[in-house]
């Protein structure tokens, strides 16, 4: 992230400049991060919704490195007023998919949900009837974003909130003006997106009052950017409060798209681990060699004591470090205090060289975590079933010591499994470990299993699927 301006710290007392300086350091929450313009005006109350501040840049660096934009002969950082500025110079030559706007420039390795953005702006075009300038969001990528069109004169594509959804742009608005009132001066405009809502609110020199509202949850996650559809303009003073997100592949184009903060559940999922402690889980009882028969066996205190002894090697092997639960190569697996019937699972997930571990679904094994290098065999598969298939049909782990993330779907005996995005396992029967010639247990315990080496979780999330 780009130093705060000495340019904007003149203009401001030395608490206020304070303020800002803690804020972009990532300490301090947005509701408190004041600033002021380049005309000593305060402007930056974006964190209305307590989001962080993620990105500040005025290029006064005379560089920006922090941007990618589709044309990089159509922009640079030019002087204006004795400041320097982001300057969409000219037409970008660009190819959409799909009918679009061609220049833009996103803010780079920057993937956010719920988001403020807030910028200032100059149209730079001679006026005309159509004369715009362009704030984009939620991009996924050419075929799959939102974009604000701020248009001298609205009509169904001009002045309005749009989706770009692998088709031509579609008017999304449920409010908005007549127009943008552009002229060669520099204006202040914001953007505030919330994804659980799914509301769109734009703002535009007034920020009390927003100029064009939506409500659309088609994409949670993006990049955010500045451009225009067909014209030119300069940009300065950019500012990101938001949610940073991890993109969201976690099941495909068949298995969903969702993005979430770490160990922050996204939509319609519980949080199992709270990133803080091990509250909701439990030790795995060692009887019968932690089967779910066994286990059922066990009678009031008999139960009560080998559960007190499961657990207090929980807390001796399993702690929480940076958000994720690590264990440290000793002693038995961890498990669900809650027992599931039919539900859906997120879980992030890391290993070592020759690293060995699963997921146990309604107590019984598994979805395979393994280093691929053991057995040309990726993660995934259903390793412990003899009759259908037990092995994926790729490898679809990335390297070890980086993270994956899983996405399990089970109703009934059956499985669904993508592993960074990619189907591994397609509504495959799941065979019961502990006694074949029963079906899979109906409900039971998930639990993080391991064979004695380190590993690492996060973003554990279920789902329960209600049954019919």
């Amino acid at each position: 992230m780009n130093q705060l301006p000495v340019k904007v710290l003149r203009r401001i007392t030395s608490r206020l400049a304070a303020i800002v300086l803690v804020a972009a350091m990532g300490l301090l929450s947005a509701t408190s991060a004041v600033s002021a313009d380049k005309d000593g005006v305060q402007r930056v109350d974006a964190g209305a919704a307590g989001l962080p501040l993620l990105f500040f840049d005025d290029f006064e660096s005379g560089k920006a490195g922090h941007w990618a934009p589709g044309d990089a002969n159509a922009w640079k950082v030019s002087s204006v007023g004795g400041s320097k500025v982001y300057s969409q110079f000219k037409q970008s030559k660009v190819k959409n998919p799909v009918r679009s706007p061609f220049n833009r420039s996103l803010i780079k390795d920057t993937v956010v949900g719920s988001f403020t953005l807030d910028v200032r702006l100059q149209s730079t075009i001679k006026d005309y009837g159509h004369r715009d300038m362009c704030l984009f969001f939620g991009y996924q990528d050419p075929a799959h974003l939102y974009y604000v069109h701020l248009g001298k004169k609205m009509d169904d594509h001009a002045n309005n909130i749009f989706i770009v959804n692998n088709k031509p742009r579609t008017k999304i608005s449920k409010t908005t003006t007549a127009g943008t009132n552009w002229d060669d001066n520099w204006h202040h405009a914001r953007v505030v997106r919330d994804v659980d809502s799914g509301t769109i609110s734009v703002y535009f020199d007034d920020m009390a009052k927003p100029v064009m509202t939506a409500v659309d949850k088609t994409f949670s996650w993006g990049q955010v950017g500045l451009g225009s559809f067909d014209d030119t303009g300069n940009f300065d003073e950019v500012y990101l409060f938001g949610d940073a997100v991890k993109p969201g592949k976690v099941g495909g184009a068949s298995g969903g798209d969702i993005a979430f903060v770490d160990n922050r559940p996204p939509n319609g999922f519980a949080a199992a681990f709270n990133g803080k402690d091990l509250s909701g889980w439990k030790g795995l009882i060692a009887a019968g060699g932690g089967s779910p028969i066994a286990r059922a066996a066990l009678k009031g205190d008999a139960l009560k004591k080998a559960q007190a002894a499961a657990d207090a090697g929980m807390r001796a092997h399993w702690h929480v470090i940076d958000g994720a639960l690590v264990f440290d190569g000793k002693g038995r697996s961890l498990c669900t205090a809650k027992d599931y019937g039919d539900f859906e699972m997120l879980v992030d997930w890391k290993i070592k060289d020759k690293g060995d571990s699963g997921i146990y679904l309604r107590g019984s094994p598994q979805v395979q975590i393994w280093d691929p290098k053991l057995r040309n065999v990726g993660s995934g598969g259903l390793y412990n079933n003899q009759k259908n298939p037990s092995k994926p049909p790729v490898i679809a782990d990335n390297p070890v010591g980086q993270w994956n993330s899983f996405r399990i779907k089970m109703v009934g005996e059956k499985v669904w499994v993508w592993l960074n995005g990619v189907p591994v396992v397609d509504n495959v029967t799941l065979e019961n470990y502990w006694d074949r010639k029963q079906p899979i247990f109906s409900t039971g315990q998930i639990e993080l299993q391991n064979h004695g080496n380190t590993l690492y979780f996060k973003n554990v999330f279920l789902r329960e699927i209600p049954r019919k």
